[in-house]
Order: structure tokens, then C-alpha cells, then sequence
């Protein structure tokens, strides 16, 4: 897989429409994704791979419980 169809990929996992992307260089697509993520207000929460944080969460671990991140004890 190449560069350009890996990135589609990407596109299409957070939210793209497969037939909506044109890109056909790197910069391009990088671009494209770009575009999308701001559109939708950042990366949609149900594809998200860990959590939002600030700085009220320093110190804390996380581990998964029943498929989802939550806080543990160090």
C-alpha cells in the first residue's frame, strides 16, 4: 500500500466519504484529512484513540475495562 492510499484510508476511518477524496500526492491528501478534521470540529469522538486531556490529568494512568480507557491506580 502506498503512501497516497494509506492516507485514504485515514480519510475514510474518521469520517470521509471514500469517493470524496481526490488526492493524489501525499501533500494533497495530507491537505484533504486536514480538511476534514476541521470541518467536523477535530477528530469525531467515536474514532478517537484515547481520551481528551488537560492538565488537571497529569500523573494519571490508563488502562481498558470492558473495551473502553479509564483511570487507574499507578
Amino acid at each position: 500500500m502506498g503512501n497516497v492510499d494509506a492516507l485514504k484510508a485515514l480519510y475514510v476511518a474518521i469520517g470521509g466519504n471514500e469517493n470524496n477524496f481526490v488526492a493524489t500526492t501525499n501533500s494533497e491528501a495530507i491537505n484533504q484529512i486536514a480538511t476534514l478534521v476541521s470541518s467536523l470540529g477535530g477528530i469525531p469522538a467515536a474514532n478517537k484513540l484515547l481520551p481528551d486531556v488537560t492538565a488537571a490529568d497529569n500523573g494519571d494512568v490508563l488502562t481498558v475495562v470492558d473495551g473502553a480507557w479509564t483511570n487507574a491506580t499507578p
